[in-house]
């Protein structure tokens, strides 16, 4: 899609530009929040979005399909943003990086200025703080052009070696019209950033979810026969796989809870760097026999692989360079779906899961806390039911159309 292509709302307040890198059809929580803020937001968000996955330099599959069917304008360049790596290396390839990358931003930047005098466009939503916070910059020279930055969490509390004091994003932070935080730990984070001066900026807009997709359903006979799942009680992770998420401790878990139970099952959806370590931490553990992992599943597939389960778990924890989980739109959904969850008590987790009330909260660092939970909600029917309505009731209050109103009421100003 061109800049022409691009219609003003018929509000008459101008297009919201949504600049996101991960954006359907590529997985992720971020991806799906944008996607559910376009979608909800009544014609007046459109969405600039990369052909390429940045990660591999591949083609991402599926995006002229997706792009078709969203109700909503998607712009795709092949690329809005190049790696972090090569600028940590010397010489010629860090030249040819630098000439790369410059290349690229002056191809970004000539496309938004040709959007924001061509199609309307009177706000610039920044959805990857670290990686697009130059058009913050670009954009302060532009008139009547509002910049809002949304912030998930893990972008500023993460440390990384090539801007350790993470300058760069509090400085498009600092030169933003506004600020989007999805959590209260992200609000924190972002308070000791900037200061109390930044907080009336800065606007708290807690993830959805969509309750239209994500809802109770009978178990799908389908996928048990297909895993081996029938009359078995099923756990359930889909994350993606890395170590935040803490699947480590919640297979090492897993293995005490199967002593007691041994009819108990733990479904794995996702893929990630950690696969190969957490197949052969289930083989060590000795529950490979009683552990599926599913890989990644198509899209359409999805909920169904969440309604497969009896208790949603993902015991996050905080690594020590600083990463953490920003908020866990995936707790959300396991809710929408009737199903309780077991969070960990880390990063922006707690703004999705009330302990007590639609999931349980533990030490995502402590093992023995994750077991313990997990037997509790495969012990107590009470409790399961007590949270299993405290779920449905969690995802009934967190639908997306309050959310992007919110937004909308952020970007006007």
């Amino acid at each position: 899609m061109t800049a022409r292509a691009v219609d003003p709302p018929r509000s008459g307040r101008g297009t919201v530009l949504l600049v996101a890198n991960n954006f359907p059809p590529v997985r992720g929580g971020s991806a799906s929040v944008y996607a559910s803020l376009a979608r909800c937001a009544g014609g007046r968000v459109a969405v600039l979005a990369p052909q390429v996955n940045y990660a591999d330099g591949l083609p991402i599959i599926g995006w002229r399909e997706h792009d078709r069917r969203a109700p909503y304008p998607v712009i795709r360049i092949p690329l809005l943003r190049t790696t972090f790596g090569p600028r940590s290396r010397g010489g010629v390839r860090r030249l040819l990086f630098l000439a790369w990358d410059a290349a690229l931003r002056l191809r970004v930047a000539a496309l938004l200025l040709r959007l924001i005098a061509l199609g309307g466009v009177r706000v610039v939503c920044i959805g990857e703080l670290l990686a697009s916070g130059w058009i913050i910059h670009l954009l302060r020279r532009v008139p009547g052009v509002r910049t809002v930055v949304y912030v998930h969490g893990e972008e500023i509390t993460t440390r990384t070696a090539t801007d350790p004091g993470n300058r760069q994003g509090r400085q498009a932070l600092q030169n933003s019209d506004a600020i989007v935080v999805v959590s209260r730990f992200t609000l924190a984070a972002v308070e000791a950033l900037l200061g109390e001066c930044a907080a009336a900026r800065i606007r708290l807009i807690e993830n959805g979810v969509d309750n239209e997709r994500f809802r109770p359903s009978p178990k799908p006979q389908a996928l048990l026969d297909l895993y081996g799942l029938q009359r078995h009680f099923v756990f359930v992770s889909v994350c993606r796989l890395v170590e935040k998420k803490g699947i480590d401790h919640a297979i090492r878990a897993f293995a005490q809870v199967v002593r007691f139970h041994p009819d108990s099952r733990y479904l794995v959806v996702g893929t990630g760097p950690y696969l190969d370590a957490l197949r052969a931490l289930a083989e060590a553990e000795g529950v490979a026999d009683r552990v599926v992992f599913a890989g990644q599943v198509a899209e359409d597939e999805l909920v169904e692989h969440y309604q497969a389960g009896d208790v949603f778990i993902m015991p996050n924890r905080r690594m020590p360079d600083g990463d953490t989980e920003g908020f866990g739109l995936v707790f959300l959904e396991a809710n929408g779906c009737g199903i309780p969850v077991i969070a960990g008590q880390d990063g922006g987790s707690t703004d999705a899961v009330q302990h007590g009330v639609n999931g349980l909260v533990v030490d995502g660092h402590s093992v023995a806390e994750v077991a313990a939970a997990m037997r509790r909600l495969r012990e107590d029917p009470v409790l399961y039911e007590t949270l299993r309505q405290g779920a449905l009731a969690a995802a009934q209050r967190a639908g997306w159309g309050e959310k992007a109103r919110a937004f909308l009421q952020v970007c006007d100003g």
